[in-house]
């Protein structure tokens, strides 16, 4: 099961990814006036769902701490990402930190889909010891 929900982990992070590639591109869209700029608003409201899900999925597939950690910091950077666009008028400095920031979030998601898919890799590497009724070990 563990297995299982480490793939969902990995599969989920890789969606991300190609999510916020067309974050990206819808907000250059909305830029150039080849899509509307509510696009871009309504599509990065949704990718808060697959990021919501992957600390749950992290914690559950049991994908190791640097794993959990890369994905904790995705959650965190979204939030600071919804959040900038809210100080457009009062400090449009830092807003313009979104766009740093959306780059950050394509590198973080990606290093998480890596992240997933080395703790599955190792699970296979790793022999799994079964304990007969007479008590010795034997690699299954």
């Amino acid at each position: 099961m563990q297995m299982a929900l480490a793939r969902a982990h990995q599969i989920v992070a890789w969606f991300t990814v190609v999510g916020i590639l067309l974050q990206i591109y819808l907000a250059g869209g909305g830029s150039f006036g080849a899509v509307s700029y509510d696009l871009h608003r309504a599509w990065g409201s949704l990718l808060g769902l697959p990021i919501l899900v992957l600390p749950i999925l992290a914690l559950a597939g049991r994908i190791g701490r640097r794993g959990i950690g890369l994905t904790m910091l995705l959650l965190g950077l979204y939030i600071v990402q919804m959040a900038l666009p809210s100080l457009r008028v009062g400090l449009p400095y830092i807003a313009a930190f979104h766009v740093l920031n959306a780059t950050a979030l394509v590198g973080v998601a990606a290093a998480t889909g890596r992240a997933s898919g080395a703790a599955i890799a190792a699970r296979r590497r790793t022999p799994v010891l079964t304990t007969t009724s007479a008590g010795s070990e034997h690699g299954a």
